[in-house]
């Protein structure tokens, strides 16, 4: 299958082959299409930016210093997006997913911006604080937006060239970076965003619009904000740096404390994070685990792969970048035939299947760094690696919009994706926190992502639902005009 990445005639050429007919969506037409481009744009600038920085943080370390605080590039930023997603996916179902979508993009512009023009390390990571807050608001809601206009039959296709395009911008961010920092300047990979971000912006706004609402509800957005901050507390207690043990339990005290402030406020609040409506059905509980373990398989793969190729011989930004390339191309290729075993297999195929396929990758990985062999065989694991994390997370957000009412599709959404940002988040930190000690610092990162992909693949298998049950309210209301 060949994926539309550039140009909107061949995107929406694509699109018009894949729209059944004026019964499947609630936006008809060239709106559809054009709403959907705009999705897709959302989408490819969130994944570019998720990737594009791995290659020149070889560069950026020193350029900028900051080797111990390596990890909070990625933690920082991840952190963030798991505080917005949870934030954002309430703000979508109130307000609308338009104004939510748009807010959020310009947040990741700015902070894109403040990224390019830093001038030590701490300022980087403060604006990647901005950064993950707008890219956690892109993500869910346009993901969200994607459920919204179209029927679940169509979403199985158009999933595929969401997953294809995500796949494509990944595979090309690591190369580009590693490009942009040959040529140009490292600050160049954050200030590549603003154009593509621009106009995606404006094709959802010129297209899309929400449905009208009688009345709006209170955010209820304590829930979030406790989990956020037990989030980057954690992290912050894992990750390496120059905090002493007294400062790391009391850290560790304080997010405990909050983990159970979380627990008791969405025991009694009528706003919870996540509707108990909506956390009755067996493929949400399983989309949020599946969710946490794919976060820390891609996040972890993204920050230490191209370190690793760093330190295994080559100093060069473009080589860390292609080193990415095995892993992201495999997850491409994975997501593509995802969402349809889905729809005639089942979520504990799709989701449990696809960890497997992981395990086996990650299991080579760990092994070929571990034994020195040669770098064929570690991309040829990375590949595989991809293979099956990419259908495990396309189709674990899948099954979980597509078994609850549309009013609570943002929330599970965004649920969903902070799952993912919080296993990221958690993952990076601790295995940043592996130092010089180790005897092999590699060995020990890898082999612990190849655990990670082995608890993913039991926790699938025993949780994930065999058939997919839609929800009862499928169908959505018209759009405002």
């Amino acid at each position: 299958m060949r994926f539309p990445y550039s140009g909107a005639e061949v995107i929406f050429a694509l699109m018009e082959a894949w729209s059944v007919g004026p019964s499947s969506n609630r936006v008809p037409g060239l709106r559809r299409k054009v709403a959907t481009a705009g999705v897709l744009l959302g989408l490819v600038v969130a994944a570019f930016e998720g990737t594009v920085v791995t290659s020149a943080m070889p560069t950026i370390v020193r350029e900028l210093g900051g080797m111990r605080a390596y990890a909070w590039v990625f933690s920082a930023f991840l952190v963030a997006s798991t505080l917005a997603v949870l934030v954002c996916g309430k703000l979508a179902d109130v307000f609308g997913r338009r104004p939510v979508f748009v807010g959020g993009m310009a947040l990741f512009l700015v902070g894109s911006a403040l990224c390019g023009a830093s001038t030590s390390f701490a300022e980087l990571v403060a604006c990647r604080v901005i950064q993950g807050l707008g890219a956690g608001a892109i993500q869910p809601v346009a993901m969200t937006i994607s459920a919204d206009i179209y029927t679940l039959e169509e979403r199985a296709r158009v999933q595929a060239l969401f997953n294809g395009a995500w796949g494509i911008a990944n595979v090309v961010g690591p190369v580009m970076g590693g490009w942009i920092v040959v040529h140009a300047s490292w600050r160049w990979v954050f200030l590549v965003n603003v154009p593509v971000g621009v106009l995606a912006a404006a094709l959802l706004v010129g297209s899309y619009r929400d449905p009208a609402r009688r009345r709006r509800e209170p955010i209820g957005a304590q829930g979030a904000l406790l989990a956020g901050s037990a989030v980057a507390l954690t992290s912050l207690g894992i990750a390496p740096g120059a905090l002493g043990v007294d400062t790391r339990v009391a850290l560790a005290g304080v997010a405990t404390a909050m983990v159970w402030m979380l627990w008791r406020h969405e025991h009694r609040t009528p706003r919870p994070i996540l509707p108990a409506a909506a956390l009755g059905h067996a493929a949400v509980r399983s989309g949020l685990v599946a969710g946490a373990f794919v976060g820390a398989i891609l996040y972890s793969c993204a920050a230490y792969i191209p370190l690793w190729m760093s330190a295994h011989g080559t100093r060069d930004a473009l080589a860390a970048g292609l080193a990415l390339m095995p892993f992201l191309v495999g997850w491409a290729f994975g997501s593509s035939f995802g969402v349809k075993v889905l729809v005639r297999r089942g979520m504990r195929t799709s989701v449990g299947g696809g960890f497997a396929l992981a395990l086996a990758g990650a299991a080579g990985v760990a092994i070929s760094v571990a034994c020195g062999l040669p770098i064929a065989f570690a991309f040829a694991a990375m590949a595989l690696l991809g293979f099956g994390t990419g259908p495990a997370a396309s189709t674990s957000l899948v099954a979980a919009q597509t078994s609850v009412a549309w009013r609570y599709r943002g929330a599970v959404t965004s649920t969903v994706y902070a799952a993912r940002m919080l296993g990221g988040s958690l993952a990076v930190a601790a295995l940043g926190a592996i130092g010089p000690h180790a005897a092999d610092v590699a060995t020990v990162r890898f082999t612990t992502i190849a655990i990670l992909a082995l608890a993913a693949t039991a926790s699938s298998l025993l949780m994930a639902p065999s058939t997919l049950t839609p929800g009862a309210a499928d169908v959505v209301p018209a759009p405002a005009e």
